[in-house]
Formats: C-alpha cells, structure tokens, sequence
C-alpha cells in the first residue's frame, strides 16, 4: 500500500480561480477528451480524507424570507463549511481530472431532494448524460430552480407542490450546476457533472474514495464551495490504494 500527504493552502489555488467560478470550469476541462471504457486488469484505489484546519465558526442560522410558515420548525444553518470534530470537511467534490479511459460508467440516477427546506445533499456528483431524479419530500410547495453555473443559463425551473413528486432530468454536459428553490430564496444545492465516473463527494468524516483507477499518473482535484478549487499529482500504481491526505488551510 502506498500513501501520499497533500497539503493544499490558500496559496495552491489557482489565480482567480475560487469557489463555484473555480469549479465551473473544472469538469468542463476534464471533458475535453471523450471517454471510453477498457479493461482493466489490475486497477487501484484512491481513498483518504479531507481535513480543514484553519478556524471553524458555528453554522450560521439562515435568515428565512418568502413562504416561510412551514419552514419555521426547522433549525436551519448554513451548509458552506461543515466540519467534524476531527477536522474532516464535508461536501468536498473530489476528482480526476482529464481521465479519458477507465472503469465502465455506471448507470445511476441520483437523487437530490428538497427536505425541511433544504437541499439533500447539499453537493452531488454525478456522471453527465445520466438522469438526475428531483424529488419533493416537503407537503409545501418547492421548485428546483437548475443553473449552469458557466454561462449562467437556466438548464429547468420545475416547480413541486405536492409532498413526494418526483420528476427526472437528463443532465447532458459537464459542468457545475447551482440548485435553487424560488419559494425559499436561502436553499442552495449544487450538482457537479463529469465526463467520466471518477468523482465523489465526501461524507461527514471528510472521507472519499476512487475505485477501480487505471495505473497511472494523474491530477487530483478537489473543491469546495467556500474555500476554492485545489489540484496535485499522484501516481495510481498497479493494484495498489494510494491513501491521500488533503488539507485545507
């Protein structure tokens, strides 16, 4: 077993490149090159955890407008820099950039809710030209308001007002989409599609992993929606799981 320490400061970032404008761009350089499915005889494994270490404020409590009687109930805080006890950095999209050959893409339909007035879960990834399932799990009227993040253009608007309507949407293009409700102005969703099935999106731990990688030299690449977009080089050997440690300062 191999292992690696990234340490991504503030100073890795790309030159202009932050938050949902740095990930914007991302998937769509990834996608440059189409991918294609071969077989693989003895591929690896990424896995490891993204940690932040710098100062962790409380969630801040969302300022409701609009329809709000319903949401009323809920404690409902920021969902832009979630970090556990250990430092682990929730809902941080992880990914290869570039990878034209691999794994065969599986076929998925993921779902992303609106739920207590909120988006679950708060990030998603998923492969493009897959369906992306939309599901109102409120008894309140909710829309899923889909924008691409790179030219700005509206993909859907669909408004749900009745508690489990489900309605599917075909996202085609790679690329970063920023998930909106028009009836509670404070939700904030993003979906991020790539070209190729290497991606995830870490889990309250701040833990991700990539199977079933080709060996190979790569691009590791990660973003977050508040603290920006990082990249570095590792090297996927034959069978092999590269444990990986990205720090966020």
């Amino acid at each position: 077993m191999s292992s690696s320490s990234l340490l991504l400061s503030r100073r890795d970032a790309l030159a202009g490149l932050t938050g949902g404008i740095g990930l914007a761009l991302l998937p769509r350089r990834a996608a440059a090159a189409p991918y294609s499915a071969i077989a693989l005889a003895s591929p690896g494994r990424i896995g490891g955890l993204v940690r932040y270490t710098g100062r962790v404020a409380p969630a801040a409590k969302l300022r409701l407008t609009g329809a709000v009687d319903y949401c009323r109930a809920f404690d409902l805080r920021s969902e832009e820099l979630l970090v556990s006890g250990a430092g682990g950095l929730r809902n941080v999209v992880v990914f290869l950039e570039g990878i034209g050959r691999g794994k065969p893409i599986p076929a998925e339909s993921p779902v992303m809710a609106e739920r207590r007035c909120t988006f679950v879960p708060h990030v998603l990834s998923m492969t493009a030209g897959s369906k992306l399932v939309l599901h109102n799990d409120d008894p309140v009227l909710n829309t899923f308001h889909a924008i691409e993040v790179a030219s700005a253009r509206t993909l859907f608007n669909i408004g749900m007002p009745q508690k489990d309507q489900r309605v599917s949407r075909r996202i085609r293009s790679p690329g970063v989409v920023k998930m909106l409700c028009d009836v509670h102005p404070w939700e904030l969703g993003y979906v991020v599609a790539f070209s190729h099935p290497y991606h995830a999106v870490t889990d309250g731990a701040g833990a991700f992993t990539l199977e079933g990688v080709p060996a190979g030299r790569y691009t590791l690449c990660c973003w977050h929606e508040k603290l920006g977009t990082r990249r570095r080089a590792v090297e996927v050997r034959p069978g092999a799981q590269l444990k990986v440690e990205l720090l966020y300062r």
